[in-house]
């Protein structure tokens, strides 16, 4: 099982509790086995994958950049939230062409989404997740992106219901990392 963690965000202040809910993740799927993949950028996916790292387990994460040097350059990402970074084969021209392939290949690599806070990127990555139906559980104490989606979905779930497009889609809302932990492991680990 891959599971996809989306939330990172560059312009945000954390907290301790923001760190220490994102390493309970991280310690929770590092027990289980589980494949993490990230958009191998700051917050809460960070957190979360330096502490799968530092458990034993393994992290593949997804930059929008060309290689290392761009990626800590360009984008001021680290290298230790991964066991291995893969770079864009096919850079686009513009950093938004980037990160929408970066979204879609991130999307196409998991089965199941935890998404934690997050801003533009993460909200894109969710829409994605939505799309490709993949089940997605939206931790809503931090707010940010998840919090958004969530509130778009309720719209257009009571406004516009159509099973062609909600057909195998899930959304899962919790309000905390260990309710996560309780539904991943109840339902999907």
């Amino acid at each position: 099982m891959r599971v996809a963690v989306y939330g990172g965000t560059n312009s945000k202040e954390y907290t301790k509790k923001d760190m220490d809910e994102s390493q309970k993740l991280g310690r929770f799927l590092a027990t289980k086995g589980v494949e993490v993949v990230t958009g191998a950028c700051l917050g809460f996916p960070y957190f979360v994958g330096k502490e799968v790292v530092q458990n034993g387990g393994k992290v593949i994460g997804f930059s929008p950049a060309k290689d290392e040097a761009e990626h800590i350059e360009r984008y001021k990402f680290l290298l230790d939230g991964c066991s291995y970074i893969r770079y864009m084969e096919n850079p686009g021209e513009t950093q938004a062409q980037n990160f929408t392939r970066r979204g879609v290949d991130l999307t196409e690599n998991s089965d199941l989404v935890v998404a934690i806070g997050g801003s533009w990127g993460t909200y894109t990555e969710l829409l994605f997740s939505f799309i490709y139906k993949r089940p997605i559980i939206l931790i809503e104490e931090f707010g940010g992106a998840v919090e958004a989606f969530a509130n778009t979905w309720k719209f257009f779930n009571e406004r516009d219901y159509n099973p062609e497009v909600h057909y195998g889609s899930r959304i899962i809302r919790v309000k905390t990392v260990d309710e996560a932990i309780e539904v991943l492991e109840k339902e999907f680990i």
